[in-house]
């Protein structure tokens, strides 16, 4: 059983050092920015990881809002601070349901992906050659499924292949997150759907190497699960954008923290929940 005494390592960080690893979606930024400015708060941190041999760290949740603070310029942010290495810290995959896009459209954008290999197989012959590293992706509509094979398995270039394939519909299409592969079960809540497409299961190696190369995965498509995540911080934009030092704002945010505690206000909640208002 976790130790509900052990608080959450909640780090005052610049801006700067945090790397997304994931493509950003200029839209959903774009409101949150705007979120973010009326609640004048963060209200939730991003989950960061360290990366080995750097002063850095990679964003595992929370991209957008980086980049947003990123965007509005506001130097500092508080983030939470997990290892890795941690059993606790899963990294899963999150499926894209593709709706509100023609099916003709969503074809079309298919066939011009360059270097992308649509080969028609069954959905478990799908399953297989993505977990034997046969396939980038594979795609399931209701007329049938399609593997999206590539030649090598050299790792940047499935990533060029996977970023090509999301941008085929990306702003073109809503993109929905599925955590299942199967039409009949997806299909009734999607009345626009028009494809799911399904992606591989990364390693945390996986991550670490992509942002040491520059590489970026697309957006929506990798899902850490955080053990003991700290919510509800709404810590002041005022403070992250002040004209401080660093170290000043980890003094303050140090002196929160017991202020905090001395209130009784952290509670930790063990149960599984499902929000109805992301």
């Amino acid at each position: 059983m976790r130790d509900s005494t052990a608080l959450p390592d909640l780090q005052m960080l610049a801006t700067e050092a945090l790397l997304p690893h994931e493509d950003c979606d200029p839209r959903r930024i774009e409101r949150l920015a705007q979120r973010i400015l009326q609640d004048g708060c963060l209200k939730n941190p991003p989950v960061v990881a360290a990366i080995p041999e750097s002063d850095r760290f990679v964003v595992l949740d929370g991209a957008n809002r980086v980049i947003a603070f990123a965007q509005m310029g506001i130097p500092h942010i508080v983030a939470q601070i997990v290892r890795y290495d941690d059993p606790g810290v899963v990294l899963d995959t999150w499926y894209h349901v593709v709706a509100g896009m023609p099916l003709e459209d969503f074809e079309g954008a298919l066939s011009q992906v360059s270097r992308a290999n649509l080969r028609p197989c069954t959905l478990l012959e799908a399953r297989k050659a993505l977990g034997d590293k046969e396939a980038i992706a594979y795609i399931v509509c209701e007329s049938g499924v399609r593997m999206v094979a590539f030649p090598t398995q050299n790792q940047p270039g499935d990533l060029h292949i996977l970023n090509d394939l999301v941008n085929a519909y990306k702003g073109r299409a809503d993109i929905f997150r599925a955590s299942n592969d199967i039409w009949e079960i997806q299909a009734p809540y999607y009345p626009g759907i028009t494809a799911l497409v399904i992606f591989p299961r990364y390693r945390p190696e996986d991550i670490l190497h992509a942002i040491r190369n520059g590489y970026k995965i697309p957006s929506g498509i990798t899902r850490h699960i955080i053990p003991a995540r700290a919510l509800n911080i709404n810590i002041p934009l005022e403070v992250l954008n002040v004209d401080w030092t660093l170290e000043k704002k980890r003094e303050w945010l140090q002196a929160w923290l017991m202020e905090r505690m001395a209130a009784n206000s952290i509670r930790y909640y063990a149960e599984s929940t499902f929000s109805f208002n992301e």
